[in-house]
């Protein structure tokens, strides 16, 4: 338990760190910093799952490796479009990742979570509509947008679905985190093809940096249970 409130503290302060230096413009600062963000999830994610299965953990490094490589190609897209294109696969195979590692845990977790048909419809009514909307703006990457805005909400359908939250609420980390890294990659889309957001920086690292770590330590946090050394 000390060692999680160290990682979490420690991610907090280096999450903080990244986004004063994205308010005073210290760029360095900046790149290390984001760097660390993912480095630092990663290593408590390894040294608290420790003993369990390799697919859990395979996937949940895969995808934290994955963002790790997307936020370095996104460091540099304003200096070509190609990195923000590449950025956006690399994230969308993170995404695949994140799907896989979710619906292990669903697959695994029985009595199996039931579908949330009301919820499966108004979020994908809402991702729909939002692309409707967007749609205008997007040129020549409106079919990579749409592809990714759907492996997005699969991946916001799979955390969904693998808890039964009333019995297991480290699942609502998870879908905490789920939810705001849509709404993340929702403030992406506007400040990058609509028009620049006031603080728009800021914000997508602040929901996107609360994202990661609501998904990972919702997914560390449900493992530690199934091994019965946490308590919920």
């Amino acid at each position: 338990m000390q060692g999680r409130s160290f990682f979490n503290i420690l991610y907090a302060v280096t999450l903080f760190v990244h986004l004063l230096a994205i308010v005073f413009h210290l760029d360095i600062t900046g790149y290390a910093s984001k760097f660390l963000l993912s480095f630092v999830l990663v290593v408590q994610f390894v040294l608290g799952t420790e003993g369990i299965p390799p697919v859990f953990r395979i996937s949940m490094l895969a995808a934290l490796f994955l963002t790790g490589f997307g936020d370095i190609f996104l460091l540099f897209s304003d200096q070509s479009p190609f990195f923000f294109t590449f950025g956006l696969a690399t994230f969308a195979l993170s995404l695949l990742a994140y799907i896989g590692f979710f619906l292990k845990i669903r697959y695994s977790n029985y009595p199996l979570p039931r579908c949330q048909w009301a919820f499966m419809f108004s979020a994908q009514a809402a991702i729909i509509t939002f692309i409707y909307l967007v749609i205008p703006y997007l040129g020549q990457m409106t079919i990579p947008v749409i592809i990714f805005a759907i492996v997005a909400s699969v991946m916001l359908q799979a955390v969904k679905h693998a808890f039964r939250l009333k019995d297991q609420p480290s699942g609502w980390y998870a879908l905490g985190g789920a939810g705001l890294y849509i709404l993340s990659c929702a403030l992406i889309a506007i400040h990058h093809f609509c028009y620049r957001i006031p603080m728009g920086s800021f914000l997508i690292m602040l929901t996107y940096g609360l994202a990661q770590w609501g998904l990972v330590n919702g997914g560390l946090l449900y493992l530690r249970m199934r091994r019965g050394y946490a308590v919920q």
